[in-house]
C-alpha cells in the first residue's frame, strides 16, 4: 500500500484578509510503506513563513515527517514552525512512530497531524522589531498564519471501534514531570537556546 496522504485546508482571517493554510495531512502507515519522503523545498513559503535566519528562526516543516515517506515539495504538507518547536520536538516524536511501524509489520496504522489556528492562543508578544503584537507562545515572529500548536494522532484499532495510541512519552505538568499516552500536542513559537550567544546578540536577535 503506498503513502497516499489526505490533505485538507483551512481560511484564518489575517488583518481583514481570508488566507487559506493547511489544517491536516492523514495517512496510513505500514512497514513497507514509509518511502519517497523528502526535505522542505527551499523556494516554497508556507503560510507566515518570513526567514530562516535571526529573529524569525521559521522552517519549513511537514505534517507528515520526511522519515515516514511525507513530501517537502507539496506546500499542503507544508507549515510555518520555528525552530525549537519542529527540530527536535517533531522530529523526535517521528522517529518514535518509524521504530514503532517497523517493529509491527502487519499492522496498519493512522497518522494525522492537525495545525491549529485557535485565535485565543496567540499571546499578547513582546515588543519586538517588525514582529507582531500576538503570537505563538508570546512569540512576536510566531502571528497568525502560522499555526499556534499541532496535533498529533497516532494509533490502530485495536478491533472495531476500539483505538490504541500506542506510543507513551514524557510530558511536564503543573505537577512536574510524567508520563502520557493519546495524542500529542506540540506548541509553535518555540526557540531553541540562543540566550547569550555572540552570533544572536550580534544581529539583534529576539531569541537571544
Amino acid at each position: 500500500m503506498p503513502l497516499n496522504p489526505e490533505y485538507k485546508s483551512t481560511t484564518v482571517n489575517v488583518n481583514g484578509s481570508n488566507v487559506t493554510v493547511p489544517l491536516y495531512a492523514k495517512a496510513t502507515l505500514t512497514s513497507t510503506n514509509m518511502t519517497g519522503g523528502s526535505g522542505p523545498d527551499q523556494s516554497l513559503r508556507p503560510p507566515g513563513f518570513v526567514s530562516g535566519t535571526c529573529p524569525e528562526h521559521h522552517q519549513r516543516g511537514h505534517l507528515i515527517g520526511n522519515k515516514l515517506g511525507g513530501s517537502g515539495t507539496d506546500l499542503r504538507n507544508l507549515v510555518t514552525l520555528t525552530e525549537g518547536s519542529n527540530h527536535p520536538i517533531m522530529y523526535e516524536y517521528e522517529a518514535m512512530v518509524y521504530e514503532y511501524v517497523k517493529k509491527n509489520p502487519g499492522i496498519e496504522f493512522v497518522y494525522q497531524v492537525t495545525a491549529q489556528y485557535d485565535t485565543s492562543r496567540y499571546l499578547v508578544a513582546q515588543v519586538a522589531p517588525g514582529g507582531s503584537t500576538s503570537g505563538a507562545a508570546n512569540n512576536p515572529y510566531c502571528p497568525l498564519p502560522c499555526p499556534e500548536s499541532l496535533r498529533i494522532d497516532f494509533f490502530y484499532a485495536e478491533a472495531p471501534g476500539k483505538l490504541n495510541y500506542p506510543l507513551i512519552y514524557r510530558v511536564l505538568t503543573e505537577h512536574g514531570e510524567g508520563w502520557s499516552t493519546g495524542p500529542l500536542y506540540i506548541l509553535n513559537g518555540v526557540y531553541k537556546f540562543h540566550e547569550g550567544s555572540p552570533k544572536h546578540v550580534a544581529q539583534g536577535c529576539w531569541a537571544s
